[in-house]
């Protein structure tokens, strides 16, 4: 399991990096290396050994079904809902493993093409938004993943990913694409959230 490290692939003759929290060489000189930048866990476990089956992170991607299958529908983004309702958008959608794979970065696009708030509580959405959200969640996951993962984050070969992310800190310009507002940057819930004032109403 990785959660919050990178991992790369070095052919042989590569350099390495200097500093590393994992490096496994193999026979034919290639490599796979994985950094920690600011937080982050490297766990490894025989199958069925019961570290595994108990952890938190393991078990909530193992038993959840992942946002970009049929069985991940609204009435079960609904069920997950039940008891969260005073929680903002954000809390909601990128904490507790609610949504394994769901964090912090893939949020803000998510959160502007619904129109939402990431302060905004769940339980002030009327049924349409919270509709408008589950759909925006879903098409923005699948187009994600379809270009193989946000241009600010690298694949196992050092690639970004081909979806142009529209919110983050990698956007310079901090305008809004959909209005031309300034984008607003606020510290919240251990992270930064990036907003449009304008598109997206607390």
């Amino acid at each position: 399991m990785l959660d919050g490290a990178n991992p790369r692939f070095y052919a042989e003759g590569e350099t390495l990096p200097a500093k590393h929290q994992l490096l496994i060489r193999f026979n034919d000189g290639s490599a796979l290396a994985a950094t920690v930048a600011m937080y982050g866990g490297l766990q490894c476990f025989p199958k069925g050994a019961p570290d595994m089956e108990e952890n938190f992170y393991y078990l909530a991607g193992k038993c959840a079904p992942s946002p970009l299958s049929d069985a991940f529908d609204y009435a079960y983004f609904t069920k997950l809902l039940q008891g969260s309702e005073r929680l903002s958008a954000k809390a909601f959608l990128a904490t507790e493993q609610r949504i394994p794979g769901l964090g912090n970065g893939i949020l803000q696009d998510i959160l502007l093409a619904a129109g939402v708030h990431p302060k905004r509580k769940m339980l002030d959405l009327s049924q349409a938004e919270r509709m408008k959200l589950f759909d925006c969640l879903k098409a923005l996951l699948r187009k994600m993943t379809q270009a193989g993962g946000r241009d600010t984050e690298k694949d196992l070969f050092g690639r970004p990913g081909g979806y142009k992310t529209k919110l983050s800190r990698n956007n310079t310009l901090l305008i809004c694409p959909n209005c031309g507002s300034p984008v607003q940057k606020q510290a919240y819930l251990g992270g930064s959230v990036y907003f449009c004032e304008s598109c997206q109403p607390l």
